[in-house]
């Protein structure tokens, strides 16, 4: 499989890192290392945005759901800004602490 690493400046200063991959022609992944979830909602709305064609294709998991048995990932909101994606994902981690 291949991967790419990448390092993204989302504000002055403000920079966060991942990997994407591409697992097979129909599904890929991007892993975003040492954000907070207001990080992540910037990125995320980005991607639904104004890259991914359809927004309801857009799902998160986390590595602390993974590490407590969830496999199933979360729809990202489909309407909304950054607030309302962070929530969602706030939502996402106090659900499986």
């Amino acid at each position: 499989m291949t991967v790419l690493d990448f390092e993204i400046e989302l504000a002055p200063d403000v920079w966060i890192d991942g990997t994407a991959a591409m697992t097979d022609l129909d599904y890929a992944y991007i892993t975003l290392t040492d954000v907070t979830a207001g990080e992540a909602a910037v990125f995320a709305r980005w991607l639904r945005d104004s890259f991914v064609p359809a927004p309801n294709l857009v799902r998160f998991g986390s590595s602390l759901a993974m590490a407590n048995g969830e496999q199933d990932p979360w729809p990202l909101p489909v309407e909304g800004g950054e607030e309302e994606i962070a929530t969602e994902l706030r939502r996402h981690l106090d659900s499986v602490e």
